[in-house]
């Protein structure tokens, strides 16, 4: 649109005398990039009444890359498989670490696992399970017996 036509819609817009079609023209033109300095006052005017009467251009959004979706698709379910994991092995009583306590067969007091290397506390490890095992069917058996 040229400025002749410009300044006489915006005559008619002051007056109140312009239409629908002809203030969506001003919007459009203010919303520019090449506007008059002797309109420039009036820009934000226009800008504020565009966004007041819902005629604001409409800004395509970008669309997300595939690759930043599976991301957080998979940052989410890692971080989600983590805190699953955490509360488990925090509330699991039967998951005992090697260098735990090994029990003494003869008096049933608890003493550390002796081991200089990975390998014998792992055995260790092992022949406490082994006999807490034992100990857990003799007594499962026990009260099953009592039962009947």
């Amino acid at each position: 649109m040229n400025e002749t036509t410009i300044r006489q819609l915006m005559e008619r817009f002051l007056n109140a005398e312009t239409t629908l079609e002809e203030e969506r023209a001003l919007y459009d033109y203010f919303h520019g990039e090449d506007i008059a300095n002797d309109l420039m006052p009036y820009r934000e005017v226009f800008q504020s009444f565009s966004a007041v009467n819902g005629i604001e251009k409409d800004t395509p959004k970008a669309k997300t890359p595939i690759w930043v979706v599976v991301l957080r698709t998979v940052t989410t379910m890692a971080a989600v498989f983590l805190i699953g994991l955490f509360f488990a092995v925090r509330n699991n009583s039967s998951a005992v670490p090697p260098q735990t306590l090994a029990t003494n067969p003869t008096n049933h007091t608890p003493e550390l696992c002796e081991g200089s290397t990975p390998r014998e506390l792992y055995m260790c490890y092992l022949e406490r399970k082994r006999e807490q095992s034992k100990t857990y069917r003799s007594l499962k058996r026990m009260i099953y017996e009592n039962q009947q």
